[in-house]
């Protein structure tokens, strides 16, 4: 499979309440690519409001636990505060997403980071499409 693959199959179809499909996908995910890893990590993070709080954060800690990457503590900042349901600052944002923008291609730790913002102004947003053009162009 590939990670293409792979993240269109668990975009908006993550098995929340299955532990044992659950633990696949995170394993999965690891042995695919980064990206492909960080996209499960988005999914548990940005979880539907019906998936219970207990259940998102099991998931994460089976996420975090062995996962090694020199993006995991920018994102982590930012996914745990998805996970507490709170929003970092959009300063804070913007200097994350510029640490992630030197590891070409990791759209999903780049999208966790986005989406833990409440970007009213639209700055985050348009650091992110900058990095998204820069990676495509690369």
């Amino acid at each position: 499979m590939t990670e293409r693959e792979f993240i269109e199959s668990i975009d908006f179809g993550f098995p929340y309440e299955d532990k044992e499909k659950s633990m696949d996908l995170i394993a999965k995910g690891r042995a695919i690519s980064a990206n492909a890893s960080f996209m499960v990590l988005h999914e548990i993070v940005r979880a539907p409001n019906e998936v219970a709080q207990e259940t998102k954060e099991s998931l994460y800690h089976c996420w975090r636990n062995g996962f090694s990457h020199d993006l995991l503590d920018p994102v982590k900042e930012a996914a745990e505060a998805l996970l507490a349901n709170k929003f970092i600052s959009v300063t804070r944002a913007i200097g994350l997403m510029c640490e992630i923008e030197k590891y070409i291609n990791q759209y999903c730790a780049l999208s966790i980071v986005y989406f833990s913002c409440d970007d009213t102004e639209g700055l985050a947003d348009q650091k992110y499409n900058e990095i998204i053009e820069q990676w495509q162009s690369a």
